[in-house]
């Protein structure tokens, strides 16, 4: 009987660690502690409040490459892999925008519907709303009223989905994923989950166009079936915001989680700021990045960068069901089967005995 007893808390000790593993990667770590990357002179190359883990990559600013290789404490040992290619984009419209400073309209053969929403709905900016934590009324809402704004005067439909998803613990984007996927019944180009991170003020503080604004880091997770697509997606966004706003791009963060995105090849998810910044430079920064999406998202087919159907809905591919609950299905009937296997195993054994 002991042996039966021992058998199944094994087995369910190994679910409950399988489980934590598939949400751990995308928590947070808490107030006023932060990751340092640092390179092999131990210059410190980016700072973030997100886990990271061995595996993870980031793409500096500059668009050179690290790769993290050991993490101890709230360190994060780096290793340089050379500089990254980023895709061309329009020359046309690009040289549109920039000499007459005329956003490019979208492109009416092109679908310019956006989605935005904020799965971590308390996040807040300290030196404007007072604390870094509004349960489910956060600043954070008011940056994406910003970008959302931004986006609207630019010729973009957008879907704005202010569902509330606290608390801010690991669980957040199970939550949040129902929302992503009621959005992208939509049928939008994109899908963008807007947050700010988690660090001191200098790492996102920027002057760009005259203005003082926060940086924009896209975060893209690792985790999913979509994060070449995704990475791809990321780095056309990279592309534009150096061309169209240089000095607004905190480059990118190629994370263990999965963010959801493997319900989207363009979801994205950015970082527009720190709690440590102000909120209004916040709204500035998250503007700045909104002139970048006609670029990437209004073309008009000469982007010979963009994806197989550049003017397509950003959802799933057909017949790619919801994977990331498929992954946990199949775990979860993994585990029950080992379970059933080693009840009667074990049973099986005893009556021999």
């Amino acid at each position: 009987m002991h042996k039966k007893l021992f058998a199944l808390a094994s087995v369910m000790l190994l679910f409950l660690l399988i489980t934590a593993g598939l949400v751990v990667a995308q928590q947070e770590l808490p107030s006023n502690r932060y990751f340092s990357l640092i390179d092999e002179d131990n210059h410190v190359i980016h700072q973030t409040g997100t886990q990271v883990y061995p595996g993870d990559v980031y793409i500096a600013a500059n668009n050179s490459k690290f790769k993290v290789v050991e993490v101890s404490g709230y360190t994060a040992r780096c290793v340089y892999q050379g500089q990254e290619t980023l895709p061309s984009l329009d020359t046309a419209r690009l040289q549109s925008l920039l000499e007459g400073g005329i956003l490019p309209a979208v492109s009416k053969a092109a679908n310019n519907k956006i989605a935005v929403y904020h799965t971590h709905s308390d996040e807040s900016y300290v030196p404007s709303d007072g604390k870094e934590s509004i349960n489910g009324n956060g600043g954070i809402y008011d940056v994406g009223e910003a970008f959302v704004k931004q986006l609207q005067a630019q010729g973009f439909k957008v879907v704005y989905n202010k569902n509330n998803h606290n608390p801010h613990d690991i669980n957040a984007y199970n939550r949040s994923r129902k929302t992503a996927s009621t959005l992208l019944k939509e049928m939008p180009a994109a899908i963008i989950d807007v947050h700010r991170d988690a660090t001191p003020p200098g790492e996102y503080q920027a002057n760009v166009k005259g203005q003082d604004v926060t940086k924009i880091k896209l975060v893209v997770g690792r985790s999913n079936p979509n994060s070449q697509t995704n990475l791809q997606f990321a780095k056309q966004l990279k592309a534009a915001m150096d061309k169209v706003s240089p000095g607004l791009s905190e480059g990118i963060f190629i994370g263990k989680g999965d963010y959801n995105q493997d319900l989207s090849p363009r979801a994205m998810l950015i970082e527009v700021g720190a709690h440590t910044n102000s909120k209004e430079e916040a709204e500035k920064g998250v503007k700045l990045f909104a002139q970048s999406l006609p670029v990437v998202l209004g073309m008009n087919g000469s982007d010979k960068t963009a994806s197989a159907n550049p003017e397509g809905p950003a959802q799933k591919p057909a017949g790619q069901s919801d994977q990331g609950s498929t992954t946990t299905l199949l775990i979860l009937i993994a585990v029950v089967a080992i379970v059933i296997g080693g009840y009667f195993f074990l049973n099986r054994s005893s009556s021999k005995g």
